[in-house]
């Protein structure tokens, strides 16, 4: 455990409960409200943002998870890449997956609806989330320091280490957990 690695999953956790205190006071109104700065995302709504927001941490998760496949300061081992990649490939994350706005955005259209979200569901989806980032906590030095393949995961360009990743990561959950916060203002 490092200090570094605490640190990250210190932030992790607290936006996370942030997201589930939000979560848990939205009604069915609340969720078909617009959310601004967000509305190419789905339909546009509090409820696709909430939603989009919740399956990032879980993505981020699933990757902290395979995140023990890198190793070493000089970056990936061979077979650490291709099982991180292969992982998420499997799991269905790509590129396409954070299109810009205006592109192909596969599934984010019909799964990101006020129709479609269900805010225990979701709570429950975080808190599963936030259990599985706990383990940002144990990643060691060497971890923290490896470098990720090129396109393994967003904000992965084979120049940034894990730790960094990590943190733009966050700090993008963070922008997305503070549009809900405007929007529920």
């Amino acid at each position: 455990m490092t200090e570094r690695g605490k640190q990250l999953q210190a932030t992790a956790d607290g936006q996370i409960a942030e997201l589930i205190d939000l979560v848990s006071t939205v009604d069915e109104a609340t969720l078909r409200l617009p959310c601004p700065g967000r509305e190419k995302l789905g339909d546009g709504t509090v409820a696709a943002s909430m939603r989009h927001t919740a399956d990032n941490y879980k993505w981020i998760g699933a990757f902290v998870q395979v995140s023990d496949g890198i190793s070493g300061a000089h970056g990936a081992t061979p077979q650490g890449g291709r099982r991180v990649r292969r992982f998420l490939r499997a799991l269905g994350h790509g590129a396409a997956d954070h299109a810009e706005p205006g592109t192909a955005r596969g599934q984010h259209e019909d799964h990101y609806a006020a129709a479609n979200i269900d805010p225990r569901a979701v709570v429950r989806q975080l808190s599963a989330s936030r259990e599985t980032l706990g383990r940002i906590g144990e990643l060691t030095d060497s971890q923290l320091d490896a470098i990720p393949p090129n396109g393994s995961f967003r904000f992965c360009d084979g120049q940034h280490t894990l730790e960094q990743v990590l943190a733009s990561l966050l700090k993008h959950q963070h922008h997305q957990v503070d549009a809900l916060k405007t929007a529920l203002a």
